[in-house]
């Protein structure tokens, strides 16, 4: 690759710094790639746990007052991460619109809708916390 009086040097330099452009453009575009599937495995994550806790504060209700059950998030939580990828939410459960709903606090937020509207008790569900939900006259009591 010497310089002679036909350009072939300049011409070989061109194609190889196209080739390594192209190398990195490729590589750019895989990293990106796996960024947005784990974003997509979070989102996926975090909605399996916002309807788990959503079918658990529905059965209380739909089974009225005194029905109780334990939940425990850290248990449910165990199927969803790994040591890679850890997963961490922080779930709220609030009726501030007339109607119950859970969001769970990822990226983007995760909103799974509730049937009774009537919530009192702990608003705020960490990942590795333990519940009760009670049905006390149609109200959901979480502590």
């Amino acid at each position: 690759m010497f310089s002679d009086n036909k350009g072939q040097f300049s011409v070989e330099f061109i194609f190889i710094t196209f080739i390594v452009l192209i190398v990195i453009v490729s590589l750019v575009g895989l990293i990106g790639s796996n960024q947005a599937k784990t974003q997509t495995g979070d989102v996926g994550s975090a909605t399996i746990m916002g309807q788990k806790i959503a079918e658990t504060i529905n059965t209380v209700y739909i089974n009225g007052n005194g029905y109780s059950i334990t939940m425990n998030l850290s248990t449910l939580n165990q199927g969803m991460q790994s040591a890679a990828y850890p997963f961490a939410f922080t779930a709220t459960v609030s009726n501030s619109t007339g109607a119950g709903i859970v969001t769970i606090n990822t990226n983007p937020n995760v909103n799974v809708n509730l049937i009774p509207s009537k919530i009192n008790g702990t608003s705020t569900l960490n990942n590795n916390g333990v519940y009760t939900v009670k049905n006390v006259n149609g109200t959901i009591q979480i502590s």
